[in-house]
C-alpha cells in the first residue's frame, strides 16, 4: 500500500507542474538592439539646417551631355523664377542651391571670411547657376592648371533684402537670384579672396571678364583701382569691387 500512496502522490505532482506550465507561457526574450548609434558630435559643432524646400520646387533629371561642367551631377535643378528687380521687391521662386565646393569652383564666405560660404546664401535662378559653372569650366579647361574659382554670394534662399543686416557693408541688390560675386583669379594661385588690387591676376580676370560678356551678362561691376574693360555700360567700375567681380544675367521669361 505505501508503493500505491507513492505512485499516486508522483501522479498528483506531475499533474500540477503541468497545468502551472500551461498556466505561465514563456515569455519572447528581449530583442538585441542592432541599430547603431549616431555618433557623438565633437564639441561646438554646429550641424547646418537643411534648406527649407520651397512650395512647388520639383528636382529636373541631372544634365549628362558630354559638354556639360561636371559639377552639374552635383545640383537639384529646378524651373526658377525672377520676380521683381535685383534691386528693389526681388524674390526668388523655386531657386537653385550652390553647392558649397566644386570641381571648378570653391565658395567663400566674404563675412566670415573663409571657405565654405553659409548655404543660405548660395541660391539663384537656374540660368544664373548654368551660366555661372559652364563659364568657370570653360575658362579652366583652356588654361591649364589654374586654381579654382572662388564665387561668394549669390541670394538668400528665397530672395528678398540682402543688406547689411545680414552681414558687412550687405548687398543693395542680389535681391531675386540674378547676382552673383565672382572672386578675381590671385597672381599667386591661392584659392582666397584677393584683399588688394596687387594681389590679383589682372590677365585672367580679364579672361573671366571677357567670357562672361560672351554668355550675355546684363552687368559686371568691376574694380576702380584694376585695369578691366568691356563693353560700355556693360563693364562699369564700382567702389568696394577690387576685390571681386559682380555678375548679373538678363532675367529670361520662360
Amino acid at each position: 500500500m505505501p508503493s500505491v500512496r507513492l505512485a499516486v502522490l508522483a501522479l498528483v505532482v506531475l499533474l500540477a507542474a503541468a497545468g502551472l506550465a500551461r498556466a505561465r507561457p514563456l515569455q519572447d526574450p528581449t530583442p538585441i538592439p542592432t541599430a547603431t548609434p549616431a555618433p557623438t558630435p565633437l564639441p561646438g559643432a554646429t550641424a547646418a539646417p537643411a534648406p527649407t524646400p520651397l512650395p512647388g520646387a520639383t528636382a529636373a533629371p541631372t544634365p549628362l551631355s558630354a559638354g556639360s561642367p561636371p559639377d552639374f551631377a552635383e545640383i537639384v535643378w529646378n524651373r526658377s523664377r525672377a520676380l521683381g528687380q535685383p534691386f528693389s521687391h526681388g524674390r526668388l521662386v523655386d531657386g537653385v542651391q550652390l553647392p558649397e565646393l566644386g570641381e571648378d569652383f570653391f565658395t567663400w564666405d566674404p563675412i566670415f571670411n573663409r571657405i565654405p560660404n553659409r548655404p543660405w546664401r548660395r541660391w539663384g535662378t537656374d540660368r544664373l547657376i548654368r551660366t555661372l559653372l559652364e563659364v568657370i569650366h570653360a575658362y579652366r579647361a583652356e588654361h591649364d592648371s589654374v586654381p579654382r574659382v572662388g564665387i561668394m554670394d549669390l541670394s538668400r534662399t528665397q530672395g528678398g533684402p540682402f543688406g547689411p543686416r545680414y552681414g558687412g557693408l550687405g548687398h543693395s541688390s542680389h535681391q531675386n537670384g540674378l547676382d552673383a560675386d565672382v572672386l578675381y583669379p590671385r597672381a599667386d594661385g591661392l584659392e582666397r579672396r584677393a584683399y588688394k588690387p596687387s594681389l590679383v591676376d589682372q590677365q585672367l580676370a580679364q579672361d573671366l571678364v571677357d567670357r562672361f560678356v560672351a554668355a550675355g551678362a546684363q552687368k559686371i561691376f568691376v574694380g576702380p583701382h584694376l585695369h578691366l574693360h568691356g563693353p560700355h555700360n556693360v563693364v562699369v567700375a564700382l567702389v568696394y569691387h577690387d576685390d571681386h567681380m559682380h555678375v548679373r544675367i538678363h532675367n529670361v521669361t520662360r
